[in-house]
């Protein structure tokens, strides 16, 4: 169970996973130590996976977002989910996921332009076996963007 204390970490680590631990201790009015050892046990239940960075994706030169929804076609041999992991593979894509509804895989990609995301479909999402129908749609801003 988590506390309020604990809930805190998270929240300032999910901010920036690079504050040092004496800062959060400060924040807190606890010992360092302390906050080393319920991030310690946040990590070893699983509450956190892993630490990473956001990547400021123009200065990559792929200042483009798009969302690509996918109808999946059973009768090709594969299935669902391993067509899914087959498209988390592709370079550029950066995010997969099975969803309901209308459509039944939504894929995160990016690129240099729009016409670098149109090659990302037509020449790659698009061969994968069981991919049938695809739509993309561009984003004009992104708002907000958690990793």
């Amino acid at each position: 169970m988590l506390d309020e204390k604990d809930r805190i970490i998270l929240s300032r680590l999910r901010l920036d996973a690079s504050e040092s631990t004496s800062s959060l201790a400060s924040e807190l009015a606890i010992p360092r130590t302390t906050v080393q050892e319920r991030i310690r046990r946040l990590v070893k239940t699983g509450i956190i996976k892993r630490f990473t960075i956001q990547q400021n994706f123009g200065k990559l030169g792929k200042p483009v977002t798009a969302f690509v929804l996918i109808s999946f076609e059973p009768l090709q041999g594969i299935s669902q989910k391993d067509a899914a992991e087959e498209l988390a593979r592709i370079e550029d894509i950066y995010e997969v996921h099975i969803i309901s509804g209308d459509w039944d895989i939504l894929v995160k990609a990016r690129g240099s332009s729009i016409e670098s995301i149109g090659e990302l479909v037509m020449e790659k999402i698009r061969k994968v076996k069981g991919v049938g129908r695809t739509l993309t749609c561009a984003s004009f801003l992104s708002v907000k963007e958690d990793i």
